[in-house]
């Protein structure tokens, strides 16, 4: 907190009158960029009427998102060091990613596109493919990001839909 106040120009008396705690900065902190960062993505793919499109784009984005900042990788690994009602939160926030994906699963199930494994299964095999990048990324190699991102869309939809030979 020393260390904040000072790149601030503020006492740390002052930092603790806007934040509390540590536990309360980062929480703060996490949530901020989730506004900022998450749920613009998340707003966006909801729009979009083709599941497929919906899944490819947020998979898309997220993983660019997740590897534009190594404080990604803070806020995937200390979610746990926050109280409960802010964990809670923010895991909310995160929620209605997998269930974007999750819907979206359904959609091309029912329409006998889509493999039939469990779609909560899929959901989290997608959504957590995106999370365990924030442990290897080099955010040093920025250009490779794009990449990254297709890659991983292209695998995740290779492996959940059918091909044209597959389909009835």
């Amino acid at each position: 907190m020393s260390m904040i106040a000072r790149a601030l120009r503020m006492s740390k008396a002052n930092l603790y009158y806007y934040c509390s705690s540590k536990e309360n900065l980062l929480y703060q902190i996490h949530l901020d960029d989730l506004q900022r960062r998450f749920i613009p993505i998340l707003d966006e793919a909801e729009k979009l009427p083709d599941p497929k499109d919906r899944i490819a784009f947020f998979l898309q984005k997220f993983t660019l998102m997740c590897t534009s900042s190594p404080a990604s990788r803070v806020f995937v690994h200390e979610i746990r060091s926050l109280k409960k009602d802010h964990q809670n939160e923010i895991k909310s926030i995160w929620r209605r990613g997998y269930e974007l994906v999750r819907g979206a699963i359904v959609e091309l199930q029912q329409s006998g596109k889509a493999r039939k494994f469990r779609e909560s299964f899929l959901s989290f095999l997608g959504t957590g493919m995106v999370f365990w990048i924030v442990y290897w990324w080099d955010y040093d190699r920025q250009a490779n990001a794009q990449e990254l991102s297709d890659s991983l869309v292209q695998i995740f939809l290779k492996g959940l839909l059918y091909s044209a030979n597959e389909q009835n």
